[in-house]
């Protein structure tokens, strides 16, 4: 019996060895990981500025403590740090269109609605899983074009970079730069097993955003309309001044139109709809309402038009095309537009770089949600990538024919 009792207390004494080796192990015998020291003694921590709220003290607290207590205070790069944690923000924003532009970047994002700017000349926009950046369409006679860019391609590096998980403003911030230097885009593209590396000179990119064609094949006007800059307006008065005086009808092309300012597709929606017309109203974050409505009467109310969308027809295009849809004043054909309805802004900072997020949402007026959604068109007719036929421009011209033969 006393033998037995021995037994037990040896094995319960191994038991307890056993339990004690296990906990103080670090899962590494080889390389047991250190924990660090908690330092209990009181440090002195300069007073955070008076409005600061109390969700950003943790911030504060860990600057004052690195610039005290890190072995490598003497070397940190504040304005990096920084940086970092104004990063760090937007990464856990969930808002796909949002960022911070570093100083040498901002001065190139204000160069985009002013006409011209130095770069490749493509448009892009975030692919449908928000991953990646698109090509929308390289810019006629651009580098871009020259190099062999197509709509469709899905930029996956630039310069060896991945760009998994990067905006939209990340990627032009990358890819612009100075006229004369090169840039190596690696791309997907579409029929293609492998990715191509495709190298680019950068160049002064000129953006007339307004293109016209009369028709040889019928009696109307094929308006092109590539972005909304401050010149869009005036371009497109110009173009419609000079209309051929047999022209009979317009088709108003948005496809592959990413977008741009606001007030150039309020200016643009008040030539073709009539005065007090809404254009379409946006709300904010604080459920505040704004409407924005025809600026004047139109000069071209009544003249048959079809507009013509595409996947990659985004943002202002999309506001414009619901406009005309939801006043019955353009049947529009194509195929279902990118979805891109929020309202974005630019806040410059004070070490010169800037942030970008969305602010409110956008609603055609007749109460559509354009976000992640898009607009469906009137009538759909997709474009194969292997047709050499523009089928949806063959659409509108026969949808305008139906129109004028219908009224006369």
């Amino acid at each position: 019996m006393k033998k037995k009792i021995n037994n037990f207390y040896i094995k319960y004494f191994v038991i307890l060895i056993s339990i004690f080796i296990i906990s103080c192990s670090s899962g590494d015998i080889n390389n047991p990981e250190p924990i660090p020291e908690i330092d209990i003694s009181e440090v002195t921590l300069t007073e955070p500025p008076a409005n600061l709220s109390k969700e950003l003290q943790i911030i504060w607290d860990t600057y004052q403590y690195l610039l005290q207590d890190h072995v490598d205070q003497k070397n940190l790069e504040l304005d990096s740090l920084a940086e970092g944690a104004v990063i760090g923000i937007f990464e856990n924003l969930n808002d796909q269109h949002s960022g911070y532009i570093s100083p040498e970047r901002f001065a190139l994002q204000q160069s985009g609605f002013e006409g011209k700017f130095e770069g490749i000349g493509a448009t892009v926009q975030q692919t449908k899983d928000g991953r990646r950046v698109v090509i929308v369409a390289p810019i006629d006679g651009s580098p871009a074009e020259e190099a062999g860019i197509k709509a469709g391609d899905i930029i996956l590096a630039v310069d060896g970079v991945d760009t998994d998980g990067w905006t939209v403003m990340e990627a032009v911030n990358k890819i612009r730069g100075k006229g004369g230097s090169p840039v190596i885009l690696t791309i997907q593209r579409i029929g293609e097993s492998l990715p191509l590396d495709i190298k680019i000179i950068r160049g002064e990119i000129k953006l007339p955003s307004v293109r016209s064609t009369q028709l040889k094949e019928a009696p109307y006007a094929h308006i092109r309309v590539s972005s909304f800059t401050k010149e869009t307006h005036t371009e497109l008065k110009n173009v419609m001044k000079n209309l051929d005086k047999n022209n009979q009808g317009i088709i108003l092309d948005l496809r592959r139109n990413p977008g741009g300012l606001v007030t150039s597709v309020v200016d643009i929606a008040s030539e073709f709809l009539k005065e007090g017309s809404m254009v379409m109203y946006e709300i904010k974050g604080n459920g505040q309402r704004k409407n924005w409505l025809v600026k004047s009467k139109g000069k071209y109310t009544n003249i048959p038009m079809v507009v013509l969308v595409n996947e990659y027809s985004a943002s202002g295009s999309e506001v414009l095309s619901g406009a005309l849809q939801d006043h019955n004043r353009a049947v529009v054909i194509g195929t279902t537009t990118f979805g891109k309805g929020s309202v974005g802004i630019q806040r410059r900072l004070s070490n010169g770089g800037g942030i970008f997020y969305t602010v409110a949402r956008w609603y055609t007026p007749l109460g559509r949600l354009i976000e992640n959604v898009g607009l469906e068109p009137d009538v759909i007719q997709k474009q194969p990538g292997n047709e050499t036929d523009d089928l949806q421009l063959d659409a509108a011209i026969t949808q305008l024919n139906f129109q004028i033969d219908g009224e006369s």
